[in-house]
């Protein structure tokens, strides 16, 4: 049995961290609900298994051996506690891609378990939570007495069609902002921010929804959290209520024809943005980088991730990326400080 497994190989993300790890010498299994998981792993010289997660007793009998589990399954919220709970019950660790506040906070619940456990549960470990939540702990090193932090991501490529479902199905719905150390509800496209990175101007919106909100307020313990990303002007739109027609269109009848994800192209000359810039009312202080385009990233952080957690580098109960700091995007293919 392999120490490490993937489930939800056969999605596009999957594909690419599959694909990824086997370059790296990594040997996962690859699992997943649907049988299209083992053509993936055969064309990958890797083991596969089928299995529904709504079978508890089937779950924890596929992760008896496997010590890191890494769930790229979409709608984390029903994956996460069925995936968890059997963790829970092998003592394999639990690492996911959730990337928005309700499902990094979700992840938390089952803190206190996992210490007694003494396994790990990391949930954001992709694009959308692990370099911001890193440079975010990097800003707050630099200022330790700040109140406030900003983070704020763009990126440069394709959309899958899960993210890009994902994103529409709620796009006009409220989300949040870090208040006073509390949650509070915040609109979708409220404010916008201005921000730059290595000489490239942006312009951002307010983005309520990232798990940032989560995770940043509990490897920072900052405070005041707002977390800005760049859109284009007709997502933005929607955003604010307009142009939903268009947004129900695509859900309902365009998304088949859409790109299944970033083309070779994108992968490969893509970037992404991201920086967070922490303020004690006084000074700011800000990190930022660019990075490889976001799947790309995601994959490379599941990596560096991966390879940590089997070196015995972890640590019980719930963490966030910024627990491995800046080491664990050092060298990696694409990224520089800025």
């Amino acid at each position: 049995m392999s120490e490490v497994m993937i489930y939800g190989a056969a999605g596009y993300t999957g594909r690419l961290c599959a694909e990824e790890f086997v370059r790296a010498g990594l040997q996962p299994i690859l699992c997943g609900r649907q049988e299209a998981v083992r053509a993936v792993a055969e064309r990958l010289g890797l083991k596969s298994a089928v299995f529904d997660l709504n079978d508890p007793g089937e779950t924890e009998r596929q992760l008896k051996g496997v010590r890191l589990l890494l769930n790229l399954s979409g709608q984390f919220l029903t994956t996460q506690k069925l995936l968890i709970e059997a963790c829970l019950a092998t003592g394999a660790h639990y690492v996911d891609l959730a990337g928005e506040v309700e499902d990094t906070s979700n992840a938390f619940t089952f803190d206190n378990q996992a210490r007694r456990a003494n396994i790990m549960i990391m949930p954001g470990a992709g694009f959308n939570v692990a370099p911001s939540d890193i440079v975010a702990g990097l800003a707050k090193k630099k200022l330790p007495d700040a109140n406030e932090l900003v983070i704020a991501l763009a990126t440069d490529g394709g959309v899958s069609r899960g993210t890009l479902k994902g994103m529409l199905s709620h796009i006009d719905h409220p989300g949040h902002r870090r208040v006073g150390g509390v949650l509070v509800a915040a609109r979708p496209a409220e404010t916008e921010l201005e921000f730059q990175v290595a000489g490239r101007r942006f312009r951002a919106v307010y983005d309520p929804w990232l798990g940032d909100l989560f995770t940043a307020g509990v490897s920072t313990g900052i405070a005041n959290i707002s977390t800005y990303s760049v859109f284009p002007g007709l997502a933005v739109a929607m955003m604010k209520g307009r142009l939903l027609w268009l947004r129900d269109l695509i859900l309902n009848h365009l998304m088949p024809l859409l790109p299944e994800g970033s083309s070779a192209r994108q992968l490969r000359d893509g970037r992404t943005f991201v920086v967070a810039i922490a303020s004690n009312g006084r000074t700011q202080e800000r990190v930022a980088l660019i990075g490889p385009e976001a799947y790309r990233f995601t994959a490379l952080c599941l990596r560096e991730i991966t390879r940590a957690v089997l070196a015995g580098k972890w640590s019980p109960g719930f963490q966030t990326p910024a627990l491995y700091g800046r080491e664990l995007l050092e060298g990696m293919e694409g990224v520089k400080w800025d």
